[in-house]
């Protein structure tokens, strides 16, 4: 694998590495674009195969030369040029060198892969030692898993490194779901998810996490929760939340400036589901009543559910009950947002 990437990034830097084009160049010219996109890919590769320092100078030094070249460039022109309806187009000049195949280089770093990294913010570090940071779907393998698992890793909110737990954006899958659901995780990488409390508290276990909430509503308003300690507890507690220092715009869904006593403090509760009640109330704040449904971590009810029914503003009624429902993030649509993600980073991460 490592051959490849050196292979790939030796015939591609042939063409472009001590030319003196100016930049105009590198804006307009699709095929030299191309072949820095090759290499960027090249680089990630290696990042996420043989991520160490002591990786030769010179390599490093290309990696950070072409990714800053592209920096320039949106990030679409690569995905753009690499995507598989362009693998037909005609193979960038080298100088009569023979190019190796196009590949997914994703799918080449982690085939037959026997370490993985623990979270998204292991692979952020290694693909910074190489300037080739960006968002994508990575395989990841947590403290006490089997098996590695695939995630969203986000690397461009609030300096990158987070792992996606939770995504929400169109209402393609049905979070209304038992808990052995809830438990295990469903959904897709590609598309909405849940990524299972099991794999969630084995993530939050391993080191100090923060959390970060996005949230959308239907006027196209983004606002986010941050909470500077994040993690559950494992099976026996139900996967009991633990949560605490909240910052940001969409206001505390948690409720942890109030008293433990009060109805809606949710921390520390345990997961419910439709057919498992963990919260105080009499009568089931994850299925019976009418106003609040979907797994959640629920007191008597309390101010947040990410969980419910994914409502437009067409299916909203005063009978509907709420859907995506943060109550602090105010306006119109706090009871059936757009939007939502969630997801976990170590707190000592630096960007």
């Amino acid at each position: 694998m490592m051959l490849y990437a050196v292979l790939l990034l030796t015939v591609a830097c042939s063409a472009v590495c001590g030319t003196a084009q100016d930049e105009k160049k590198y804006r307009h010219n699709g095929r030299s674009v191309l072949e820095m996109c090759l290499i960027r890919e090249g680089c990630k590769e290696i990042a996420l195969t043989h991520p160490s320092p002591d990786d030769p100078s010179p390599l490093k030094d290309l990696c950070t030369a072409v990714g800053e070249k592209l920096g320039a460039l949106d990030n679409r022109v690569c995905d753009s040029l690499l995507s598989p309806d362009n693998a037909n187009d005609d193979p960038p000049e080298t100088d009569g060198a023979q190019l190796p195949p196009r590949s997914d280089p994703a799918a080449l770093a982690l085939s037959g892969r026997t370490n993985y990294f623990e979270d998204c913010s292991d692979i952020h570090t290694a693909l910074a030692m190489f300037n080739a940071v960006s968002s994508g779907i990575h395989d990841i393998k947590p403290a006490g898993l089997e098996s590695p698992i695939s995630v969203n890793c986000d690397q461009l909110t609030d300096g990158g490194g987070w792992t996606v737990i939770q995504r929400r954006f169109d209402g393609s899958i049905d979070f209304n779901r038992p808990y052995g659901a809830f438990q295990y995780g469903f959904g897709s990488v590609f598309g909405e998810q849940w990524l299972g409390l099991e794999n969630i508290y084995r993530l939050t276990n391993q080191n100090a996490y923060e959390l970060y909430i996005e949230l959308e509503d239907w006027g196209g308003v983004v606002k986010y929760a941050k909470y500077a300690s994040f993690s559950v507890g494992g099976s026996s507690t139900y996967y009991r939340l633990n949560v605490g220092g909240y910052s940001g715009t969409a206001g505390d869904g948690f409720s942890l400036s109030y008293s433990t006593t009060y109805g809606h403090y949710q921390n520390g509760q345990g997961f419910s589901a439709r057919d498992v009640d963990n919260d105080t109330k009499s009568g089931s704040c994850a299925a019976s009543l009418s106003s609040v449904t979907g797994g959640w971590w629920y007191k008597s009810c309390g101010l947040s559910a990410l969980h419910g029914p994914y409502l437009r503003p067409s299916d909203y009624t005063t009978h509907s009950g709420r859907g995506i429902h943060w109550a602090p993030f105010g306006g119109p649509y706090y009871t059936y947002l757009k939007k939502s993600k969630m997801m976990v980073r170590p707190v000592d991460f630096e960007p």
